[in-house]
């Protein structure tokens, strides 16, 4: 068995450094292989091999096109290392921002709780989570690219019909502007980069967890 990373390409441009911390952590482990996009490397995966993500559409394409491995997140991965490094917040207290695209993980929506309790954090809950968000960012208000399409049909072409409403930007902005009104903290935390954008978007101090995550790395 081979253990895979999908860095995601958009995590790795918008947040260079901390991607790079994080590759540099898992090939120092035996055994693990950090991949390009997930769009060319679905061929590479075997039979029982492990692929980490930390998106949540390579998660769903790898779900679709890899069926034959074990995809999990990144935050799972971390809380099954003993001797992983977890920052310390002091006891921020911080909002989860839960995404449309892994309503149906619920163990990577626990995971992230538990990496925030691990780096002494408090996490708070708004009312529309795990299961029941309906929050995905600026996604929820674009076109969804055809290589996802391509690559994820069943997901994403049910997602196309039963989900995405297209607005220009002005909108999105305003759309933003009334869900980040809920937030009762100094920060929202996000583990997904259209979420990232989203909450920014409308006004609210996002951080994405990985960042918080590899802080001391």
């Amino acid at each position: 068995m081979t253990t895979y990373y999908l860095p995601s390409c958009k995590f790795k441009a918008g947040h260079k450094e901390t991607s790079e911390k994080i590759q540099a952590y898992l090939r120092a482990k035996e055994d693990h292989v950090i991949c390009g996009c997930c769009r060319v490397s679905q061929g590479l995966f075997k039979e029982g091999d492990r692929v980490l993500t930390n998106c949540t559409s390579c998660a769903i394409i790898t779900d679709e096109c890899s069926p034959q491995t074990k995809e999990i997140s990144i935050y799972e991965y971390l809380l099954e290392d003993k001797d992983f490094k977890w920052p310390d917040y002091h006891g921020e207290r911080i909002t989860v921002q839960d995404c449309y695209r892994s309503k149906h993980k619920p163990e990577m929506q626990k995971a992230i709780r538990e990496c925030l309790k691990r780096m002494n954090m408090v996490p708070v809950e708004i009312e529309e989570n795990y299961e029941k968000t309906m929050f995905d960012g600026i996604y929820r208000y674009m076109p969804i690219s055809q290589s996802n399409l391509t690559l994820a049909p069943k997901y994403f072409s049910k997602m196309e019909e039963e989900y995405i409403t297209v607005l220009p930007e002005e909108e999105q902005k305003k759309e933003m502007e009334k869900w980040v009104s809920q937030y009762t903290t100094d920060r929202v935390t996000v583990y997904c980069n259209s979420c990232l954008k989203g909450v920014q978007l409308g006004g609210a101090d996002g951080v994405h967890i990985l960042d918080l995550i590899a802080r001391d790395l």
